[in-house]
């Protein structure tokens, strides 16, 4: 694991940066301060031998990556370095980025095991969030990190032509195909750079149609995972696009017609459950909690994805591998269990924490396709608390022909139903782009979405007619 030094005139301030970094380790990489100098009347300042013997305290073959503060600590920084024992040098990198963003960033890419240059890369990105929030432009200077974190990466780029852009499904056929390559890799797209192995970070990089994005790769595999990404790119991400005509976007109609039929409302239970603080004694406990009701999630995952595709489609039963992989991210399992550990809450506390994070950073996203995705997450952590809760998601049972309506269907809810006996469904909420909408296009079902008041106006048997081309419901 990569372990981290940082270099300050002030003991006080590293101690502080420290401190806080320490809240975001729980037990992943070790940091060592060299701060101050050993002269009580003239404290400020650095000493290359403190730096030196800090590298040393907590070097692995891994790395250690270096930051500082200003003026002296770069040149004792330096100076550390040619003191040290050249084998031990090699594996060492000064970092130029701002001590507390660039640390705190550093110490969470580190505690998840990235390698020294993707420690580096997160160190010098670290504040992107704070200008991108106050409007300014990084992307230079992003970018320029970059470079320098990965000197000898190759590249290779492609303009993004799926009308969509990089929503869940390509993003997750991209996932998938550069899983097994051992090679450091990072996707840029306007100096913004992410891991292309992460569903979420390649949500957050917002890729949409015309978008130039580049590959980055170094390592034993680059080369290797280059031409799969080109090749994977030539086939646009594994969907099908018509280049003909390329003059706007293409969208998903919900099915349209009119449906008399009686009402079924639906509104199925929503785990729920009380937060509680844990001990130090109980942490181990939740934590396994916490891995079973994943594993649990993926195992029913697996079985949507195996019944969208044998009831719907090969492009329906995308959308639960999609979800599969999410869950499966190993950085968020890591995050799940440091709430656990770092703030004693239980197992449900910490995925919905986690999860619901999540949702709010789709919400945030400009792309409107994207941010509705924010449903696909709430889908998982419903049913990842109904494990832990005991209260699994229960599918939806019919008798006799009938219009549903429900205050919002989750894609998971979808799967099951057919056009035989639901004709036709009504939302309160929903939307027309979400994984919900594209799936009753494929069953064939109605929809109509963004019915307010629907369920409080009407009651369970009563007629209706559903006119999704005139977007009305009439109840009768």
């Amino acid at each position: 694991m990569v372990n981290l030094v940082v270099v300050s005139h002030s003991a006080l301030l590293a101690q502080g940066v420290a401190e806080l970094a320490q809240q975001m380790t729980q037990g992943g990489c070790q940091l060592a301060v060299a701060a101050g100098v050993d002269d009580l009347d003239h404290p400020i300042g650095t000493d290359a031998i403190k730096v030196m013997e800090a590298i040393e305290s907590v070097y692995t073959p891994s790395g250690v990556l270096v930051l500082m503060d200003l003026g002296s600590a770069l040149l004792s920084a330096e100076t550390a370095l040619e003191l040290l024992d050249p084998d031990i040098a090699q594996h060492v990198q000064l970092c130029a980025a701002p001590l507390v963003e660039g640390t705190l960033a550093a110490v969470v890419a580190a505690s998840s095991g990235a390698s020294l240059v993707d420690v580096r890369a997160e160190a010098m990105g670290a504040l992107a969030a704070k200008a991108a929030q106050l409007g300014e432009d990084v992307a230079e200077s992003v970018s320029r990190a970059v470079t320098q974190s990965a000197p000898d990466a190759q590249s290779v780029s492609w303009v993004v032509r799926n009308p969509n852009g990089l929503h869940v499904r390509p993003a997750a056929k991209l996932v998938e195909v550069l899983a097994p390559f051992a090679a450091d890799l990072l996707l840029e797209k306007n100096g913004q750079c992410v891991n292309p192995r992460s569903l979420n970070q390649l949500a957050i990089l917002q890729v949409r149609k015309g978008d130039t994005i580049r590959l980055l790769a170094s390592g034993l595999q680059a080369g290797e995972a280059l031409d799969a990404f080109m090749q994977l790119a030539q086939q646009h991400f594994g969907e099908s696009v018509t280049t003909t005509g390329d003059s706007g976007f293409t969208g998903v109609m919900v099915p349209r017609g009119a449906i008399r039929a009686p009402l079924l409302q639906w509104q199925p239970a929503i785990p729920v459950f009380l937060p509680r603080t844990i001990n130090a004694e109980q942490i181990a406990r939740e934590q396994q909690r916490l891995h079973l009701a994943l594993a649990q999630t993926t195992a029913d995952l697996q079985q949507l994805k195996q019944q969208a595709e044998q009831q719907i489609s090969a492009e329906a039963a995308a959308i639960f591998s999609a979800h599969e992989m999410l869950i499966d991210d190993e950085e968020l399992h890591q995050a799940m269990e440091a709430r656990i550990a770092g703030q004693l809450v239980c197992a449900e506390s910490a995925v919905q924490d986690e999860l619901m994070a999540m949702v709010a950073d789709y919400l945030a996203l400009d792309d409107e396709y994207l941010r509705v995705r924010e449903l696909d997450i709430r889908d998982i952590l419903n049913r990842t608390l109904g494990h832990l809760t005991g209260l699994p998601p229960v599918p939806l049972s019919v008798d006799g022909e009938i219009i549903l309506l429900a205050e919002e269907l989750l894609p998971s809810q979808m799967v099951g139903l057919n056009h035989q006996q639901v004709k036709g469904i009504c939302l309160s909420q929903g939307h027309i782009m979400s994984h919900s909408a594209i799936l009753a296009k494929e069953l064939d079902i109605p929809m109509l979405v963004g019915a307010m008041g629907c369920l409080e106006a009407s009651r369970n048997g009563q007629t209706a007619l559903l006119d999704t081309a005139l977007g009305v419901l009439k109840l009768q």
